[in-house]
């Protein structure tokens, strides 16, 4: 695991910056709780942040994962969310990965090392929020998730796979996986806000290869959903050290946010400290003006989850007869009839296959294959490398034709996954695409004379 190294000296550096500016964060006047459930057959903790001055009864939910080896708790103060939890009457959930990071569907952990332990955090997610439901404390109706970073990438993973789970959907420095462009099926429109910083030496803007997937661009990514949304062209608006495009006129019940932060790897704050400067020097520049939270629920209150009905907190729990009688058990387990219409149907919209996109590897085999974290395609286009790409339809957005990447040239070795033993492409045998080997394209080096002997000493017989 020597590629995992760096990793674990940024990490370490990062969590000793957050340890120490945890305690200049303001106090939150609400309560919070360290919480354990049972998910997956194992004891999984969150912490749970509930306004002291909430009313009773079921209340919004934000679920906030935080980033690689970030604790739940510096996550907590990092943010300052509870403030405005307070102030808006919500609760907020911190689960906590397991060794601080979280399995965020990539091949590899955190897109970091290889997966060792398997586990599904996306259903530990889900578990905290049907626990809270369970207890009355949560709102199903108004719960939405948000992620910094490698929280950031699980949240757009649970977006794309339980879609009906939450209302909206919120990320922070993330880009999507490449292989999303085909995989990403989400069951109904996505509400979504993504945030991006300009000068991220972490998760940059315009994507990258990681171990376990090939990130798209922040771009793409916002393209991506707007696509599955079927929104019309953005509008683009400015805000302090930011450039915000939105797509509003999208199908009913969803929207899609992109804000582009002149900034590193760090949310934005209404205000930032000498320990944001400190943190600058390894994740980029902390922007003050603009605060990320605060941006963040204003998009999520506006957005409900049309395929759960919101709890009755006035419908009795035991029915009654007149006479003041227990009802009989049967009566319990009549079945109510749901009284929302269901939502109207979404035609489904095609997706354009991004060059070289591919499923990702369930799990790498080899360093190599860890890094590169794509699978080859099938059938002929495996032989190629490329896949194929789907028909764009009559009077598609010119923003779904963005999602798909520049070609690759069918005979080129570059694009295609690396197994175990395979050379390096760099190699003699290696053919650009003009047929001609990579050895055979350079020239022979001129032969230069040498310089006459020096008058200074007399040169070994070696030496003539």
């Amino acid at each position: 695991m020597q590629f995992a190294k760096p990793w674990f000296l940024l990490g370490a550096f990062l969590l000793g910056l957050c340890v120490a500016a945890s305690g200049a964060h303001a106090q939150s006047r609400g309560e919070d709780s360290e919480r354990t459930i049972t998910s997956g057959g194992m004891r999984r903790e969150f912490i749970l942040h509930v306004p002291s001055n909430a009313p009773p009864g079921p209340k919004p939910l934000v679920i906030a994962l935080h980033g690689a080896w970030q604790p739940a708790g510096v996550m907590q103060r990092y943010l300052d969310l509870d403030k405005i939890a307070d102030r808006e009457g919500f609760v907020v959930a911190y689960p906590k990965g397991l060794n601080l990071l979280w399995n965020d569907g990539r091949a590899t952990v955190a897109g970091i090392m290889p997966i060792i332990y398997p586990r599904d955090d996306g259903r530990f997610v889900l578990d905290v929020l049907h626990t809270l439901e369970k207890e009355g404390l949560a709102d199903p109706s108004h719960a939405y998730l948000m992620g910094f970073s490698n929280g950031a990438f699980l949240t757009a993973y649970v977006a794309c796979r339980y879609a009906n789970s939450f209302a909206a959907f919120a990320t922070m420095m993330m880009t999507v996986p490449v292989g999303y462009a085909e995989s990403c099926k989400p069951a109904r429109p996505v509400p979504i806000l993504m945030m991006n910083g300009t000068y991220d030496p972490i998760v940059p803007m315009f994507g990258r290869p990681t171990p376990g997937a090939r990130l798209m661009s922040a771009t793409d990514s916002a393209n991506l959903f707007a696509r599955l949304d079927s929104c019309a062209p953005p509008v683009e608006t400015r805000a302090p050290h930011a450039r915000i495009l939105r797509w509003e006129q999208c199908t009913p019940g969803s929207a899609v946010a992109l804000y582009e932060i002149a900034g590193g790897h760090q949310p934005p704050s209404q205000s930032t400290d000498a320990m944001d400067a400190l943190a600058a020097i390894v994740l980029g520049p902390r922007r003050s003006g603009l605060d990320a939270p605060q941006e963040i629920w204003n998009f999520f209150k506006r957005f409900d989850n049309p395929t759960v009905t919101p709890p009755q907190t006035d419908a009795p729990l035991i029915a009654q007869t007149p006479s003041g009688t227990v009802a009989a058990p049967a009566a319990l387990a009549a079945p109510v009839a749901a009284t929302v219409a269901a939502p109207e149907p979404i035609a489904p919209q095609p997706v354009v296959a991004a060059r070289g996109a591919a499923p990702i590897l369930s799990a790498p085999t080899s360093y190599a294959t860890a890094w590169q974290g794509i699978a080859p395609a099938s059938g002929a286009d495996a032989a190629a490398g490329v896949a194929a790409p789907v028909p764009l339809p009559t009077g598609a957005p010119a923003s779904a034709v963005r999602v798909a990447a520049a070609p690759v040239p069918a005979g080129s070795e570059l694009h295609k996954p690396m197994v175990p033993g395979a050379p390096m492409p760099l190699q003699a045998s290696f053919r650009p695409t003009g047929g001609t080997t990579l050895a055979s394209s350079f020239a022979e080096p001129a032969q230069v004379p040498l310089p006459p002997p020096s008058p200074l000493r007399r040169m070994s017989a070696s030496a003539q």
